[in-house]
């Protein structure tokens, strides 16, 4: 049986995805590499202080939820929401009068914050309800807007921060889907005990999340100070191609079986929870092993329709780093960072998130001055193997998430055969569309086997009775 609530979330956020390629195809056109470098430069810093301005909250939630007294939660979510909000505004007012930042770009900042804490906390909510229709709208809903929103602004002479401020009134629009999934909770329902009981449980996320978006940031901010946004843009546009690729299946894999094993342990039947962790680990891995190989062999293929050639030509031997950068973040994020939803353990991910901080840090410091682009690429994948690597180890002294021993031995091995595969053919055939058809008919056999003998695509009946009922009263 297919996985219920995974194919739906999937499906969205597969187009979804190909909206945020189409849009980053578009946007780069029309803005170029400098301008779109300074776009870059303000979602960065956007992510930072989303980080530790709202992430944590909809994380904080999902960890701590109620079934019976959901409709608390979910008000006082707005409340540390509204409350989070109005402290940004105030740091960034502050900034402002301190002369540190422009006023324009901390308005597209702040633009950017708003408008994802929005449509991240109303998406989180419709999610724990199990309302996939109305997430999966949301998720495409975003994408549509984002193009269109951006691209007008762009087309009429808009820069980078006009940009911003389309992209933020685009997620503002699409989380009216998931607002009215859950309409008929109020902001009065929150207490001051819930509340509570989210911050108990969330105060180490604030950091770790903010700490997290500093480590994922630290290149492309050292490569703006080196370098300029010239070099910035190329460099974070391939980036964001091929993340927002795995991060489609690893998005699809969190948002329907984790969110099924969580609503398991909550009563209590650890045996389908172990049971949907299993199966979340064998898709987190298969997405990992097969896309690094996926891009390693076709990325410069994609890049080259999705991207203009002065994109393409100062990042031509990054795509095999960042393939393995982010076949690593899938693993942390979408499966070992799991673990504190199933413990008390949240300050977990600020370890882990310090330790991330430091090497991402350290090791960009030490590269990107010498090696530019290439070197920002290497600290990124090693600081992300690291930071893997200390999850999967450091976790399992609080929850062990199962590991499928035979996947992890099959899955890898399978990718690295058909990489290396693909290398010894390219010097035998020529040239051409054949090699392509050849390596994509292989690929489809690899995954394809992958798929049926690890049983990917497998529900059980537990699962579409989690997915099909609504937990809050």
């Amino acid at each position: 049986m297919l996985n219920p609530s995974g194919l739906p979330y999937l499906g969205a956020r597969a187009l979804s995805a190909a909206g945020n390629l189409f849009a980053v195809a578009v946007f780069s056109r029309l803005a170029g590499p400098e301008e779109y470098g300074h776009y870059i430069l303000i979602f960065a810093w956007s992510l930072i202080v989303y980080g530790f301005g709202a992430q944590w909250m909809r994380f904080a939630f999902f960890g701590v939820y109620q079934t019976e007294r959901f409709g608390e939660y979910v008000g006082s979510l707005a409340w540390l929401l509204a409350g989070g909000l109005t402290a940004v505004a105030l740091v960034l007012a502050v900034l402002d009068v301190c002369g540190l930042f422009p006023p324009n770009f901390l308005i597209a900042v702040f633009a950017l914050v708003g408008g994802t804490a929005l449509y991240e906390g109303a998406f989180e909510v419709a999610r724990t309800l199990h309302n996939v229709r109305m997430a999966a709208l949301s998720m495409i809903l975003r994408a549509l807007l984002t193009v269109a929103f951006g691209s007008a602004s762009l087309w009429f002479g808009g820069g980078a921060r006009d940009l911003a401020i389309a992209v933020a009134l685009a997620q503002i629009f699409a989380a009216i889907p998931s607002l009215t999934s859950f309409s008929r909770f109020r902001w009065s329902h929150a207490t001051r005990a819930t509340a509570l009981r989210i911050l108990g449980y969330g105060w180490p996320l604030l950091l770790s999340f903010g700490v997290t978006a500093v480590a994922q940031s630290i290149d492309r901010l050292l490569l703006a100070h080196y370098l300029g946004a010239a070099t910035l843009g190329p460099y974070g546009v391939v980036a964001d191609v091929m993340r927002q690729s795995f991060t489609v299946v690893g998005e699809a894999i969190t948002l329907s079986l984790v969110t099924i094993a969580k609503s398991h342990a909550n009563e209590g039947d650890l045996h389908a929870t172990n049971a949907a962790l299993q199966r979340t680990f064998n898709a987190c891995l298969a997405t990992a092993a097969f896309g690094a190989a996926f891009f390693i062999v076709f990325g410069d293929l994609i890049l080259r329709v999705v991207l203009k050639p002065e994109f393409i030509a100062p990042t031509q031997d990054l795509v095999p780093i960042f393939a393995i950068a982010f076949a690593f973040i899938t693993m942390r994020n979408f499966y070992f960072a799991q673990v504190i939803y199933f413990t008390h353990a949240s300050y977990l991910d600020l370890v882990i998130s310090i330790l991330f901080v430091v090497a991402s840090t350290t090791l960009s410091f030490l590269l990107v001055p010498v090696y530019g682009a290439h070197g920002g690429a290497v600290a990124l994948t090693a600081s992300c193997i690291i930071s893997c690597l200390a999850f999967m180890v450091l976790g399992r002294r609080w929850y062990r998430l199962p590991i499928d021993f035979t996947a992890l031995k099959v899955m890898p091995a399978l990718a690295v055969c058909f990489v290396l595969g693909a290398r010894v053919s390219a010097h035998f055939i020529p040239g051409g569309y054949l090699p392509v058809v050849l390596n994509a008919l292989v690929f489809g056999v690899v995954g394809g086997f992958a798929i049926r003998r690890f049983g990917l695509l497998a529900g059980t009946p537990a699962d579409a009775a989690v997915a099909a009922g609504i937990p809050a009263r």
